[in-house]
């Protein structure tokens, strides 16, 4: 193994470790049974030639990926305790930036294999995209052009001044990020969705319409974009710019989950999962 894999395995190891004992801490405070912990060291008699570097970059990566999906499903679900949210939010952005040094290692090495190119007319262009990165494109305008209607939409029908005036900044940051989105996609050529009507006309009483049923909504809408986002910045290792806009748009909407979820629940609109009661 090469010094500077080994220095990367190492950091990763450090942070596995820190996060291990910081959950074990956790689960011992809330009496929950933990996992047995690994032997303290193995041997093997394989060769060591038979393992190769490359062999075990693909191992890591994909164990990244797994633990990545599971640690958002874990921020997106942890609704009750906001401090335990926020630790396993810490963890995830630590992984994300482990895995960013990864994969660009790994393209470094050679070790890295691109999914096809996204053909356009301007074969000359220096920074490529491969087809799942137009699709992410494709997807986060399409979703922003949807959510930005019901937001629109909600608009008339909401009671809470408060609640408006978040409706309100939610509908600027959904238009800020589709022309920035858009620019990407005229950019690379890919094909834009339809846009939603420019207006829309609400002839429902909006007695009808409770704000508690909107946040719902809403929030449904910001919890689905968080995992479609980090399932773009995952995808997105050919063009490193555009997965800087993803990352950047993940991270937006990272907070803006966080806040939704705590103004919910001050509200009392948040549907929280039953109170896990520990044992006397």
């Amino acid at each position: 193994m090469t010094e500077k894999f080994d220095t990367i395995l190492g950091i990763y190891l450090k942070h596995f470790q820190t996060q291990t004992e910081q959950l074990e801490k956790e689960a011992k405070k809330f009496q929950i049974k933990v996992p047995n912990r690994p032997v303290i060291d193995i041997k093997t008699s394989t060769k060591v030639d038979e393992i190769t570097d490359k062999f075990i970059y693909k191992r890591v990566y994909a164990d990244m990926l797994a633990e990545m999906l599971s640690l958002n499903s874990s921020v997106r679900t942890t609704l009750t305790n906001d401090r335990l949210r926020s630790t396993f939010k810490e963890y995830l952005l630590s992984h994300m930036k482990d895995f960013e040094l990864l994969y660009k290692y790994g393209k470094l090495k050679g070790w890295q294999e691109d999914a096809p190119a996204y053909k356009t007319t301007k074969p000359e262009r220096n920074e490529l995209i491969s087809t799942s990165e137009a699709y992410h494109i494709w997807r986060n305008i399409s979703d922003r052009y949807i959510q930005s209607q019901l937001t629109e939409f909600f608009l008339g029908f909401a009671h809470d001044l408060e609640f408006k005036a978040i409706l309100n900044a939610g509908a600027e940051v959904l238009s800020k990020q589709i022309k920035l989105i858009e620019s990407e996609a005229l950019n690379f050529e890919v094909q834009l969705p339809e846009r939603p009507p420019s207006s829309l006309t609400t002839p429902i009483d909006p007695e009808n319409l409770e704000d508690k049923f909107m946040y719902q909504i809403i929030f449904k809408g910001i919890d689905d974009s968080i995992d479609l986002h980090i399932r773009a910045v995952i995808a997105t290792i050919r063009n490193d710019p555009l997965r800087k806009i993803f990352y950047d748009l993940f991270n937006e909407e990272f907070n803006i989950h966080d806040k939704f979820i705590k103004y919910g629940k001050m509200k009392g609109w948040a549907l929280v999962s039953p109170v896990y009661v520990e044992p006397s």
